[in-house]
């Protein structure tokens, strides 16, 4: 029984990404070791290993969890203002500033630059290529079905620029995560001209 095996594999990985998120979350990346991972979870150090082959594809299988996770808020924002791209964009901006802004992980992210560690920031600024891509990609299938009136070009240029103003705000920080929600979606509607 197949299905069975993979269950179990989902779950054990799901368990250890549980686990080194709340290691992270309490210490921070660099300080994460795998053997750690694997007491807390009640596996072998080798399981670990066998399921990310190392700490840093530990790290990017991280990133990727929480980036899928906003990905689904993302869009159930966009869902709930289908012909209204202004509010779409400012309701999607809102959701991630303030989903980051509560974040352990992106949390432990940015006090890690503070204290001179890289840890997991690059997945946001020098390796971030993926992570946009993949948001790029959803947007703009989300935006091509809910607003076909705008130019597919004026489209992917409005959506490039509103994800990346936001990882710009995660990384810098804000203080009033709803002026900066306003401030992208503005840019986006100005862009994409709706």
């Amino acid at each position: 029984m197949p299905w069975i095996r993979e269950t179990v594999r989902s779950l054990l990985r799901e368990r250890l990404l549980d686990t080194a998120r709340d290691l992270v979350a309490a210490d921070g990346f660099d300080r994460l070791r795998m053997t750690q991972i694997a007491a807390l979870a009640g596996v072998s150090r080798q399981t670990v290993y066998n399921e990310f082959g190392s700490k840093d594809a530990l790290g990017e299988a991280l990133f990727r969890r929480e980036l899928e996770l906003c990905l689904t808020g993302i869009e159930q924002q966009l869902d709930d203002h289908p012909g209204d791209p202004r509010a779409a964009a400012e309701a999607a901006a809102l959701f991630t500033l303030r989903l980051a802004g509560r974040n352990p992980l992106v949390k432990a992210m940015l006090t890690a630059t503070r204290d001179g560690e890289d840890g997991l920031l690059s997945y946001l600024t020098t390796r971030a290529g993926s992570a946009f891509t993949t948001a790029t990609a959803m947007l703009d299938g989300h935006a091509a079905t809910a607003w076909p009136a705008i130019d597919p070009d004026a489209r992917e240029l409005a959506i490039d620029t509103a994800v990346r103003l936001t990882a710009s705000h995660i990384v810098q920080g804000t203080d009033d995560p709803a002026a900066a929600a306003r401030r992208i979606a503005e840019v986006f509607v100005r862009v994409a001209g709706a």
